[in-house]
C-alpha cells in the first residue's frame, strides 16, 4: 500500500483472476476504484459476512505466491 502497510490475502484461483482482471481494467481507466475481498474463514465475530476493500490508487505493488494443496 502507498502508506507502507502490507496486506496479505489467501485467495482462490478464481478470486485471484477476478482481482487481476479488476486491476488491469482499472489501470486502463475502467471500473470501480475498489475491489472487495471476501474474508471467508477469517470471519471473526458475530458477522455473517466480512469483506476487505482494497483501493486501487493505494496499491504500489502486489505479489502472488502459489502453493500446492497436496
Amino acid at each position: 500500500m502507498d502508506n507502507g502497510f502490507d496486506k496479505e490475502f489467501d485467495l482462490s484461483k478464481k478470486e485471484l483472476n477476478a482481482f487481476i482482471a479488476w486491476y488491469d481494467a482499472k489501470d486502463a481507466g475502467r471500473g470501480a476504484s475498489f475491489f472487495a475481498i471476501d474474508k471467508h474463514n477469517n470471519n471473526k465475530g458475530p458477522f455473517s459476512n466480512r469483506k476487505d476493500y482494497v483501493i486501487f490508487n493505494k496499491i504500489l505493488t502486489f505479489e502472488v505466491s502459489e502453493y500446492s494443496t497436496k
